[in-house]
């Protein structure tokens, strides 16, 4: 596996695992060109995207974190969790943040993997959609 900046063809062109399929409307072109300026990296084995994910600064020393992984991850999430757990432990923030969709199960695990711990345990209709999401944060 090796790591790269993010580039918005990565998302493109990755196989978003099933539970965050259907949220690609939300990442405009304004999006991504955000995501694309930000602290953001991409997870490739061979020709395969297997994650994109990153920091975005909210204000000074707090950032949100966001993800997208690919359905064909599988056993290489051991690799892809140490990748994003050691890049958070260096980013220069106080505090970083992360909403979790409340009925993804998965996702509240790797939160609480990445050294995440919630702060909220519903906000609701939090998304654009309407699902109900926690809220997680690592704190320094």
């Amino acid at each position: 596996m090796i790591v790269f900046p993010f580039l918005r063809s990565h998302i493109q062109k990755m196989v978003i695992q099933e539970k965050q399929q259907g949220l690609e409307h939300l990442l405009t072109d304004e999006i991504l060109t955000m995501l694309e300026r930000s602290h953001a990296y991409t997870a490739i084995d061979g020709d395969e995207i297997l994650a994109c994910a990153g920091v975005i600064e909210l204000a000074p020393g707090r950032a949100g974190a966001w993800a997208y992984l690919s359905q064909n991850v599988g056993n290489r999430m051991r690799g892809v969790t140490k990748a994003v757990k050691s890049f958070l432990d260096l980013a220069d923030y106080r505090r970083i943040e992360m909403d979790v969709d409340c009925d993804f199960a998965q996702a509240h695990r790797w939160a609480r993997m990445l050294g995440f711990e919630m702060e909220c345990e519903r906000r609701r209709k939090f998304t654009p959609d309407g699902r109900d999401c926690a809220l997680y944060a690592r704190v320094r």
